[in-house]
């Protein structure tokens, strides 16, 4: 097959792992004639370039900074995104004729290029990846108020449910919510969870061990780690004041770990200096097997989402938890099944519901005071990756569900 992957969020560094980059590598593996549109930020080129990998060829379309920058400048960044695409798309990739297309949500920003596409590739099946369901997990944090953008934006969100021939989701509750807040025929809907590719994490030497512990200062405390986009999704608020409950209550040897940067950060870094919590430390985005390293180091993994959402989400930082085994402690909302997956299915960590202050003070003790279990959950962590989360498993999901 020829496959086109239309994707903004995939990454320009050659050394930095990300699900989409697994998936377009895999079905190359595979033998198939694999095709990548893929944003080219201003920080990282000057000029849309294909860059060529025997089956597998990337198009860095140039179309202004998307990441890390403010909702104007972003704003803008998506308004002309469709108009880089459909042209890189059309000088570049012009004479192909695709079998699938993919591309991810949210749909905003993408819409149009898929939209021009299907005009011209009528054969071709359409496969949406459904991750953030988007206007709504805006909605819902108060990053956008109900008004004219929002139905403008609730107005694509449906048109590209209605023009894609399949609705990969990371969960069953993710395919009930659109199909009742939606009217979307059941057969373009099946489960694709979150993936990634199976690569071994470089165990630490005995000094490279030292020399993390030194660099976070981490002797002797009992490590939970929380990496990724800090943001009103995330709602780090509440496990600042379990940090703080745990400072009060003199449990001094837990260290919290924040690594990564987000709109958030700079309101969470001023909430642990007025509580003056030495028993949290953030960090800015490290190298990817440093990050790993420190993972490894860790005894838990964090998961947290707001109280408000809505809409049943599935973090994929759980990915690079259960891929290394590490237990989860999780405070999300109540409407998504995240906390079914980990304590169920998975069985690989304790959730709570986020702003139950005693309840995941609880976890966290349990967890803390037994090796055993966190022993277990590791171990459990690891088989789900292992049986459902893999880029293999997602592929065969896929190819699955299109040869229907």
């Amino acid at each position: 097959m020829n496959v086109l992957f239309l994707m903004l969020n995939y990454p320009f560094d050659q050394k930095r792992e990300h699900m989409y980059k697994d998936l377009s590598r895999k079905f190359a593996e595979e033998g198939h004639n694999v095709y990548v549109a893929a944003l080219l930020e201003n920080k990282n080129g000057s000029e849309t370039f294909v860059q060529k990998e025997e089956n597998h060829h990337i198009l860095w379309i140039k179309a202004g900074n998307y990441f890390e920058v403010n909702k104007f400048r972003k704003g803008f960044t998506t308004l002309f995104l469709p108009f880089y695409f459909n042209n890189a798309i059309d000088r570049h990739f012009k004479d192909i004729q695709y079998d699938l297309i993919i591309y991810p949500t949210p749909a905003i920003t993408l819409y149009y290029t898929v939209k021009k596409l299907k005009k011209k590739h009528k054969k071709a099946k359409y496969l949406l990846v459904v991750k953030d369901i988007f206007p709504q997990n805006a909605l819902d944090i108060k990053m956008l108020n109900k008004g004219l953008i929002y139905s403008f934006f609730r107005n694509i969100e449906k048109k590209i449910y209605k023009i894609s021939d399949y609705l990969g989701c990371m969960s069953k509750q993710n395919v009930d919510y659109l199909k009742s807040n939606n009217q979307i025929e059941d057969k373009k809907f099946f489960i694709l969870e979150n993936w990634s590719s199976v690569y071994k994490v470089k165990k630490p030497t005995d000094s490279e061990i030292q020399n993390l512990i030194i660099k976070y200062d981490l002797e002797d405390k009992f490590i939970c780690t929380f990496g990724g986009n800090i943001s009103p999704a995330n709602e780090l608020e509440f496990l600042i004041e379990l940090a703080d409950k745990l400072y009060k209550e003199n449990v001094n040897d837990v260290r919290f770990l924040i690594i990564g940067k987000g709109i958030a950060k700079d309101k969470i870094k001023d909430l642990i200096d007025k509580k003056r919590l030495p028993n949290v430390k953030m960090y800015d985005f490290v190298p990817t097997e440093e990050y790993d390293q420190l993972l490894a180091l860790s005894d838990l993994g964090l998961v947290n989402l707001s109280r408000s959402y809505t809409i049943p989400n599935i973090p994929s930082k759980t990915l690079n938890l259960m891929r290394i085994g590490k237990p989860v402690l999780a405070a999300t909302d109540v409407n998504t099944d995240f906390g079914e997956l980990i304590m169920k299915d998975a069985n690989c960590g304790l959730w709570c519901e986020t702003g139950d202050l005693e309840a995941y003070y609880k976890n966290l003790m349990t967890l803390k005071e037994s090796s055993a279990l966190r022993e277990e959950f590791s171990e459990n962590a690891r088989k789900y990756f292992d049986q459902f989360l893999t880029t293999d498993s997602a592929y065969k999901n896929i190819i699955k569900k299109i040869g229907e």
